[in-house]
């Protein structure tokens, strides 16, 4: 065997091998500088490619691993069941669906979701797609059950990017999809969450987009968003208000009011029917959404779960006095907030574009989620995505500070009230157990006059802008 004899100190402190070692060094330092300033080139040539490779690097790595404890397992359920022709309003035990893929957490039993049908045949879909590439894989049936919301993070980024960049300018387009792509609340909710209300966001924005030269369409649009989750819905009479102060026609506004409940009213029943599944289900399933005491995490839990509303106090009292009830009125206040909403859109809304559009949407929104009892944080994403607009169009100087802050509160919000330990039960089996006792101990009223704290601050941040700037008027 040949050996090598190792250098002398003499040889090392050699001009040769000092010079070897400086060009060495020069080169690599050359190389990285010529990477680092190809990435920049490569950034300021194409920074939407750039932030999208990022963004969905993010979500992809993040995507298989959490979920919310209690919604991703429903959707695993229904993605199942609809896989199977099965109702995705059943009843559903877990260690029977997946006893090839075995998980502490993945037992017990759960119902299925609370909106119309068409989420359920995408879960049904995308288990058909997870099966074909790796069945009975968790972390694989977990991605392939958050590809659409990847995509509709991408799309809707996209989508608002073009908008602004027509109305405003293109540097603040490409900062608005930035903060769409990379916004910590907008990938929680989404790749970690798992939940698909930025699908709806989109859908909605293409509506209201549309509205004043391809009503058709932008009903269309509107009556999907409508069937995914029902809250756009009280979108439709303000658009239909619009259309009449363009037409002043009557008819064609009571026409897209009636077409987006006509529609949404299909794309339900067809698939029911289609499938033979039972409509008692589905009543119960939509008619949850009309009771605002739903103060509990499920039936069987011990602690109060929180709502993202300012009525979310009474969960405070109740941990103080179990005996508290809200007054059954709450339900309804939401209905009285929306018709003073519209009767002040018929009387004052006189500026016909996209941007006075986006302002009444704007408000109509805030009023609903303001006079909801019961309020999900995810649903906040129509509302971040509106006051981006709304603060972007309305101003030549927009005030970012405001949509940061907001963003901040939301995310807040999401972290105490899972809480963040919880979204790790699918890797990290104890987290859930470790989330559920920091609400069941001493912790838990402190963690629900946090979230009150936060939804007071974020309502008195978007009144205040809202009420300052009268920018519906």
């Amino acid at each position: 065997m040949t050996t090598h004899p190792l250098p002398s100190k003499a040889s090392m402190g050699s001009p040769h091998v000092r010079s070897g070692t400086g060009r060495y060094l020069r080169q690599t330092l050359e190389s990285l500088t010529s990477h680092r300033i190809g990435v920049l080139r490569l950034f300021h040539r194409r920074p939407l490619l750039v932030i999208s490779l990022v963004g969905l690097a993010i979500r992809l790595v993040l995507a298989p691993f959490f979920g919310h404890p209690y919604d991703l397992r429903i959707f695993l359920a229904v993605g199942w069941a609809v896989a199977h022709g099965v109702s995705p309003y059943s009843q559903y035990v877990l260690q029977d669906i997946f006893q090839h893929m075995p998980h502490p957490h993945l037992y017990g039993t759960f119902y299925g979701i609370g909106y119309p049908p068409s989420w359920g045949l995408v879960l049904g879909a995308m288990y058909h797609l997870a099966s074909a590439i790796h069945p009975h894989d968790l972390y694989t049936l977990v991605l392939a059950l958050k590809l659409p919301i990847i995509a509709g993070d991408l799309v809707t980024a996209l989508v608002i990017y073009k908008i602004l960049e027509q109305k405003v300018t293109k540097p603040t387009a490409v900062k608005a999809f930035s903060l769409y792509q990379l916004c910590p609340f907008a990938i929680v909710v989404g790749a970690v969450w798992g939940m698909f209300d930025v699908l709806v966001v989109l859908l909605t924005l293409l509506s209201a987009y549309v509205l004043l030269d391809r009503p058709a369409w932008s009903l269309i649009a509107l009556a999907v968003a409508a069937s995914l989750k029902p809250y756009p819905i009280v979108l439709a009479p303000l658009y239909a208000i619009v259309l009449y102060r363009q037409t002043l026609s009557p008819r064609r506004a009571l026409g897209y009011a009636a077409g987006v409940m006509g529609l949404l009213g299909l794309i339900t029943l067809i698939p029911m029917a289609l499938f033979r599944w039972p409509l008692s289900n589905l009543y119960h399933a939509l008619a949850s959404h009309m009771a605002a005491t739903n103060l509990y995490y499920n039936g069987e839990a011990s602690y109060t779960y929180g709502a993202a509303s300012p009525f979310n106090l009474y969960n405070v009292f109740k941990v103080l006095d179990p005996a508290v009830t809200p007054p059954w009125t709450l339900n309804y206040l939401w209905i009285i907030g929306m018709v003073i909403v519209y009767y002040q859109a018929l009387r004052h809304l006189a500026d016909l574009s996209f941007t006075s559009i986006v302002n009444w949407s704007f408000l109509v929104s805030l009023t609903f989620f303001t006079t909801r009892f019961w309020v999900s944080e995810q649903n906040l994403m129509l509302l971040f995505s509106l006051f981006l607009f709304v603060v972007l169009l309305n101003t030549n100087r927009p005030r970012w500070r405001e949509v940061h802050l907001l963003w901040i509160l939301f995310f807040a919000f999401i972290l105490i009230h899972v809480p963040a330990t919880a979204f790790n039960w699918i890797a990290d089996p104890p987290a859930l157990t470790a989330g559920i006792a920091l609400y069941e101990g001493p912790c838990g009223p402190v963690c629900w006059g946090v979230m009150s704290a936060l939804t007071c601050a974020w309502l008195v941040l978007l009144w205040r802008y809202a009420m300052r700037r009268m920018m519906w008027l």
